[in-house]
């Protein structure tokens, strides 16, 4: 599935996401602006990363709508238990983008939060390795060496 980011005018208040599937369908939405990055491209770079097919962009490459994943997002806040990784993965993105804004903490550190976090989402804790969270940390280092320089208007093309 080919990805778009597509960085709007920093007024804006959000940047806009296209997904292109294999059999040319298509589904489209806002991506909120969080940080240094915006929202859904710390999940895609956790997914991609990870190998996770269950989280946000696995559900788009499988047919599913932006709005509809974005509400099945929504709806696991109040039933946690019935899809773990989504809530999962939100308090991964917690912690990642919390680290944009005060550094990095070591991998020990790092799990402590983690667990504070999946622990407040009412899911299981989400254990990565040291040698996961490198790779999450480096390849969103390198998505926002990307995305930073772009201009509105211009986009960033990934596949899932």
């Amino acid at each position: 599935m080919l990805v778009r980011f597509t960085k709007n005018a920093p007024s804006a208040p959000a940047d806009a996401l296209t997904c292109l599937r294999a059999d040319n369908t298509r589904t489209s939405g806002e991506m909120h602006k969080q940080a240094i990055l915006p929202h859904a491209a710390f999940h895609f770079v956790i997914e991609t990363t990870l190998g996770w097919r269950d989280g946000f962009f696995g559900q788009i490459a499988e047919g599913a709508d932006f709005a509809g994943v974005t509400a099945t997002f929504q709806a696991a806040k109040k039933s946690p238990a019935k899809i773990p990784r989504l809530r999962q993965s939100e308090a991964l993105v917690a912690c990642l983008a919390a680290e944009q804004w005060g550094g990095a903490s070591e991998p020990a550190a790092f799990a402590v939060k983690l667990a504070a976090a999946c622990k407040k989402e009412r899911v299981p804790a989400l254990a990565l390795t040291p040698d996961e969270l490198t790779r999450v940390r480096t390849a969103l280092r390198e998505f926002g060496a990307a995305w930073r320089p772009l201009t509105p208007g211009q986009t960033l093309e990934r596949t899932f």
